[in-house]
C-alpha cells in the first residue's frame, strides 16, 4: 500500500510525520565541500561540508556552509579558520576517498589530515595546505561570511564564500580532447541521512538557444573563445554621448 501524500510547513513548526527528516534526501546530490584550512596559531583542519556549491564561474567563486558545532558549542573550526585568515582551500573528494572524507568528519581538537591519513601538499597562494591524494583543489581567499540564525543551536549556520585564486588539476584527469575525466575522478557526493553516492554515468544535453543568441551556448558549455568574444564585444560597445544622455532624461 502506498504511503499517502505529504504536506507540511515548517514555520508552523509543522514536520513530515516520518520517522527521519527528508529535506535534506530531496535536494540531492549536493557536491562535498572538502576544506582544508589553517588556524591564525598555525594548526591545520580538514573537514567535510555537504552544503556546498559554486557561486560563480567569471570570477570562479564558490562556497561551504558550516551548520552550528552541536560538540563544540561554536562554529565550525573551519569556518572560524577562514574567517580569522581569510584563506581556506577545497579539494574534490571521491569514490576512492571516501573512507579518507569520512574520518576527516571527526570534530577532533587536533589536525584532522593524519587522522584521516591523507597527504598535506604545499599551495602556491595561500597557507592551507591541499589534500594531495584528491585530483583537484582550489585555493581561495574570503570573500564574505554571512551568519544565519536557526532555529535550534544546530540550525544556526554560517556561509563562507571564496573567490578561487588558484586550481590544481592533476595532468591524469584530463581527457585527451581536454575535458576533465569525470567518470575517472568519480566525485562524491552526498544524499540524505547517511547516504552518498559516486558520479558514474555522464551524458550531455544542450539547453535550447534561440537563433540570433550566438554566445550563449558556447559560453554555457565552458568555451574560453566564447567568453572572450562576449567580453571584447562588451567593451567595444560604443558609449552613449551626453547628448543622448541629456535626451533620454529630458
Amino acid at each position: 500500500m502506498a504511503h499517502p501524500d505529504i504536506f507540511y510547513e515548517p514555520p508552523k513548526g509543522q514536520d513530515s510525520g516520518l520517522p527521519h527528516d527528508p529535506f535534506k534526501s530531496f535536494v540531492i546530490p549536493r557536491p562535498i565541500g572538502w576544506i582544508s584550512t589553517t588556524s591564525k596559531d598555525g594548526q591545520d583542519n580538514l573537514g567535510p561540508f555537504s552544503q556546498f556549491n559554486n557561486v560563480s564561474f567569471d570570477p570562479p567563486t564558490i562556497l561551504f556552509i558550516g551548520h552550528q558545532s552541536l560538540y563544540k558549542r561554536q562554529s565550525k573550526d573551519s569556518v572560524i579558520n577562514a574567517r580569522d585568515t581569510g584563506e581556506f582551500v577545497w579539494n574534490m573528494a571521491t569514490e576512492k576517498l571516501k573512507d579518507q572524507v569520512n574520518a576527516s568528519s571527526l570534530e577532533a581538537w587536533d589536525d584532522e589530515f593524519p587522522i584521516a591519513g591523507v597527504t598535506k601538499a604545499p599551495s602556491r597562494v595561500v597557507k592551507p595546505p591541499r589534500v594531495a591524494e584528491s585530483p583537484v583543489q582550489f585555493e581561495c581567499k574570503v570573500h564574505s561570511v554571512i551568519r544565519i540564525h536557526g532555529d535550534s543551536l544546530v540550525g544556526h549556520s554560517d556561509i563562507v564564500v571564496g573567490r578561487v585564486v588558484a586550481i590544481h588539476v592533476k595532468g591524469e584527469y584530463i581527457t585527451p580532447d581536454g575535458l576533465f575525466d569525470v567518470l575517472k575522478a568519480a566525485p562524491l557526493a552526498r544524499l540524505g541521512y547517511h547516504q552518498y553516492t559516486a558520479i558514474n554515468n555522464v551524458f550531455d544535453m544542450h539547453m535550447p538557444i534561440m537563433p540570433d543568441d550566438t554566445v550563449s551556448a558556447g559560453i554555457l558549455g565552458g568555451s574560453r573563445s566564447m567568453v572572450k568574444k562576449d567580453t571584447e564585444k562588451e567593451e567595444k560597445k560604443p558609449e552613449a554621448s551626453e547628448e543622448a544622455e541629456e535626451a533620454e532624461e529630458a
